[in-house]
């Protein structure tokens, strides 16, 4: 059977060892973590990370709210669930302002084991729920970048093969005469028609948006003036594209690539020493 970390914080040593006890007792496998203060509870979740927090309300320096409060605003810890006791604030006000500042239940002393066992393992079943939803939205959110990375691969080898090709017709097509100089030459115009930039980017974007659905928009918002060419930088940046790779796509120097997203920065109000890439990034 799992067993099921969970840390306890009391500064009342008595109601600790109570607690305790009913959930060691408890025919769930429970790791006790106690802490007789918040603060000593925050320096054992920066070694330990729990499935659950338990904490009494009134405590001296860091109480039960102040406690909550910092777990919710760290990433490290926001996730965890969390069940507030207290015995004085019990008011339907007091509740709703435990849960709005993270709290994922309430429990009123005198405790009932009972109670005990049925909240704490329902809320651990909820946190294990919610974390396996959050899991395979992540896995599939990662699918969706690899089959975009993958297209995207694959858009740019096409390219490279085809411009290849058209070097390799272009120094031999001045040697041929007349029918087979005519056919070569068509074979060369329908690669150039392959190679342009707005059949490969619609192919792009259709996958792009599949898994950045929000990207565009929210980048215009931030600068109305961005063109559709710095819109196609900014997403073949997005995917962690080089700056070589880019230079394919639009078959221009690397330095031209540099140059344009110098522009890009400019219209962002980005500063100079920064780059564009790290900006990018967190355009969700």
């Amino acid at each position: 059977m799992e067993e099921n970390t969970l840390l306890v914080v009391d500064d009342d040593k008595q109601s600790l060892q109570t607690i305790n006890y009913y959930l060691q007792k408890s025919t769930e496998r429970y790791q006790v973590l106690s802490a007789t203060n918040g603060a000593l509870a925050l320096r054992i979740l920066e070694k330990k990370m729990p499935e659950l927090i338990i904490t009494d309300w009134d405590m001296p320096q860091i109480n039960g709210l102040e406690l909550i409060r910092r777990v919710k605003q760290n990433p490290q810890t926001a996730h965890l669930p969390i069940i507030v006791i207290t015995g004085i604030n019990t008011t339907p006000e007091n509740l709703q302002e435990a849960l709005e500042l993270g709290a994922d239940d309430f429990l009123r002393k005198p405790l009932n084991y009972v109670e005990l066992y049925a909240r704490t393992a329902a809320t651990l079943k909820t946190y294990r729920y919610m974390r396996t939803i959050e899991q395979q939205k992540q896995d599939i959110a990662a699918q969706k970048h690899r089959e975009l990375s993958s297209k995207t691969v694959e858009l740019i080898q096409k390219r490279e093969f085809l411009i290849e090709i058209r070097d390799n017709i272009n120094q031999v097509l001045p040697k041929l005469k007349g029918e087979a100089k005519k056919k070569i030459h068509k074979i060369e115009r329908a690669i150039q028609s392959n190679l342009n930039v707005q059949k490969s980017w619609e192919v792009f974007k259709v996958h792009f948006d599949n898994v950045h659905p929000h990207f565009f928009k929210n980048l215009l918002s931030t600068c109305p003036g961005l063109t559709q060419n710095d819109l196609k930088h900014c997403a073949y940046l997005k995917i962690g594209l080089s700056t070589k790779e880019i230079a394919h796509i639009f078959n221009i120097s690397p330095n031209s690539v540099l140059t344009h997203h110098y522009r890009i920065k400019k219209k962002l109000g980005i500063d100079s020493e920064k780059k564009l890439i790290g900006y990018i990034q967190l355009v969700v």
